[in-house]
């Protein structure tokens, strides 16, 4: 089973990497399901109805994921129990219902399979609950037969990625770290079986500040300012991790990162 899970998609400008870039993914990588998280996919912050609709629909996104933005756009809360492939931070301490952290799912090749998402405590919002316990108790959720367990974890530290990860390990088939919009290059399977990376980065523009328009960002820290405040336009670039995995016992066989930009097309 191959799961290719690409990062926050910022703005159009990231809406438009995909639009570009997942026709070709698909004809070389033919994976089985397709994560992105969305959280930044409508103007840098949260996600609209349309965009949903463009996300699945058009371009055939199997699960999105979310973050601390989730709500930004308040349209959100007309449709989002409505589809159970919006996956929200199911430990942050706005959102309600935990198992909205959950999605169990079967891929149109017959796979099962899991997506969890989840939101750290360090360097974020107050609120947030406990993300080791919150992922023992999503993961007990899920049927012994669904053997294909995935999380997301959007959180600021490389420290409490890993150590969720590290805890995770040998339990669950992959653990990524999301919201800080920087691949990192430290990819790897842990214990021979869970496949992880602290950040998988972001799509979208990187002349920029973590996809902001970079002058706006400056004001933003030099003098307090949020004036243009929006994503960047220049240097898009999709981000993302291919995987495979054995559907029968869970077990990340192979992980790489993806990158795809226009320079080089």
């Amino acid at each position: 089973m191959k799961i290719l899970a690409l990062g926050d998609v910022i703005g159009r400008p990231g809406r438009q990497a995909l639009e570009f870039f997942l026709s070709s993914l698909r004809e070389e990588y033919s994976p089985d399901l397709i994560i992105v998280n969305g959280e930044n996919s409508a103007g840098g912050a949260g996600m609209t109805f349309a965009i949903f609709e463009e996300l699945t629909h058009k371009l055939g996104i199997d699960v999105i994921t979310m973050g601390n933005h989730w709500m930004d756009k308040k349209e959100i809360y007309n449709f989002v129990h409505k589809h159970e492939n919006i996956v929200l931070p199911g430990n942050m301490g706005n959102v309600s219902d935990p198992r909205k952290g959950l999605f169990i799912g079967t891929t149109k090749t017959g796979h099962r399979y899991a997506v969890a998402n989840l939101i750290g405590r360090v360097f974020m919002v107050e609120g947030n609950k406990n993300p080791f316990d919150f992922a023992d108790m999503l993961f007990s959720y899920v049927p012994a037969s669904v053997r294909v367990r995935i999380l997301d974890f959007h959180a600021e530290t490389s420290s409490e990625k890993q150590a969720l990860a590290q805890y995770l390990a040998g339990r669950v088939s992959l653990v990524y770290g999301t919201h800080t919009h920087t691949p990192t290059a430290d990819h790897r399977i842990l214990r021979n079986h869970t496949g992880f990376v602290t950040d998988v980065g972001m799509t979208g523009p990187y002349d920029s500040v973590i996809g902001t328009d970079t002058e706006a960002s400056l004001r933003r820290f030099l003098k307090g300012e949020k004036k243009g405040w929006g994503p960047a336009k220049n240097d898009i670039q999709l981000h993302g991790i291919l995987t495979e995995m054995d559907s029968a016992t869970g077990q990340c066989l192979k992980i790489e990162r993806i990158r795809r930009d226009f320079a080089s097309t």
